[in-house]
C-alpha cells in the first residue's frame, strides 16, 4: 500500500481512527506501508489488511481486516489474502496471528471461513471479562507483598515470567514454550507486554511474608477509556491457595487509582481456575475471541490468491 492511501483504505467500513494506529505502527518501526495491503475493484480500495510485528519481526499479527461481509467477499478475500501473505512468506516472515472477536466483528463465521481457507487453523479461545467500577475501592488482601517492575528490575521479572509460565493452563503460551524453550518464550512474551504498554510502577511481584514469590500481576492501558490485566500467574508451588484472586484484586486496584473504570481480561476457555477467580473479583463475562496462526514455516505451498 502507498503512504498516501492509509486515510482511504482505513476509512473503509467508517473505521477512520484505524489510521492513527497504523502511523503509530509506522512511527515505532512494528509495521511499514508494505505491510499493509489493498484491495481494488476498477481503481477504488473495496478491501484492506494490515500486519505488524510481534514479539520479533519475523512473528506478525493481522488486523483491519475490512472486506464487504454481506456481499461476495470469499473469493476477493482469499486473492487480497492469499496475496499478502505469500509476499510476507517472501521477506523471512514465519507466523502470523489473527483473532475474531463474536462482539465486535461484524461476520466472524465468515471471517473463520476465509482465513482457514488461506492455511489459518484456530489454536486457542479465549473468554473475555470486563469489571466495571463500582464506586467503592477495590480491597486488596494483605496476604501477599507486592513491589512493582521499577524496584525488581527487568532481569527478575522476566525469571518470574518464566516461573509463572510453568504448566501453565494457556494453550498460547504452551505453544510458545514449545517452540523456542521456557526461557526465550519468557524474553519474547516481556518484550510483547512492553511494547503493549510498559508501566514500570504497575506491573507487579506478589511475595509472601518470608520472601518466596508467589506470582505476578500486569495492569497495562488498552485504551484512554479502558485499562486490562494483560498477564497474571501463580508459580507453581502456590497454585490452590487462592492467591490468583490476590494478584487480580491488586491489578485491578492498580489500574482504579489509575483513574480507569473499566478493566477488560482475557482468558483460555480452558483455564478454569482463572475463570473462576475472574468472577469472584467482579469481573463478567462479555464475548469471546478465537485466535487463529498461519505457521509459516510449515510447507503449505503458496497461498491461493
Amino acid at each position: 500500500m502507498r503512504p498516501e492511501e492509509l486515510e482511504t483504505c482505513a476509512g473503509l467500513g467508517g473505521t477512520g481512527w484505524l489510521a492513527n494506529v497504523v502511523r503509530d505502527f509506522w512511527k515505532d518501526g512494528q509495521s511499514s506501508p508494505d505491510r499493509c495491503f489493498v484491495a481494488e475493484d476498477q481503481g477504488q480500495p473495496v478491501g484492506r489488511v494490515f500486519f505488524h510485528s510481534l514479539s520479533s519481526p519475523t512473528d506478525l499479527a493481522m488486523f483491519g481486516t475490512h472486506l464487504d461481509w454481506q456481499s461476495d467477499f470469499f473469493e476477493p478475500g482469499k486473492t487480497l489474502l492469499g496475496t499478502a501473505l505469500a509476499r510476507l512468506k517472501e521477506t523471512g516472515v514465519t507466523s502470523v496471528d489473527y483473532a475474531i472477536y463474536d462482539i465486535y466483528d461484524p461476520s466472524p463465521g465468515r471471517q473463520q471461513e476465509l482465513i482457514e481457507a488461506v492455511g489459518f487453523r484456530q489454536y486457542q479461545e479465549k473468554r473475555r471479562f470486563v469489571w466495571k467500577d463500582p464506586g467503592a475501592a477495590v480491597e486488596v488482601p494483605a496476604r501477599l507483598a507486592f513491589r512493582p517492575l521499577s524496584d525488581v528490575g527487568e532481569d527478575a521479572f522476566t525469571r518470574a515470567v518464566q516461573r509463572v509460565t510453568e504448566g501453565t493452563l494457556d494453550r498460547e503460551h504452551q505453544v510458545r514454550v514449545t517452540e523456542s524453550g521456557a526461557q526465550e518464550a519468557a524474553r519474547r512474551y516481556m518484550q510483547v507486554l512492553k511494547d503493549a504498554d510498559l508501566q514500570p510502577t504497575w506491573w507487579m511481584l506478589g511475595y509472601l511474608a518470608d520472601g518466596t514469590l508467589c506470582g505476578l500481576v500486569v495492569p497495562q492501558k488498552l485504551s484512554d477509556a479502558e485499562g486490562t490485566i494483560n498477564y497474571i500467574g501463580v508459580v507453581p508451588k502456590q497454585r490452590g491457595n487462592g492467591y490468583g484472586l490476590d494478584l487480580l484484586r491488586k491489578g485491578t486496584a492498580v489500574l482504579q487509582q489509575g483513574g480507569f473504570k473499566d478493566v477488560a481480561a482475557e482468558t483460555d476457555s480452558e483455564n478454569t481456575p482463572l475463570n473462576v477467580e475472574l468472577e469472584r473479583a467482579g469481573y463478567c463475562h462479555h464475548g469471546t475471541m478465537r485466535c487463529f496462526r498461519w505457521d509459516l514455516t510449515q510447507d503449505r505451498g503458496t497461498p491461493s490468491a
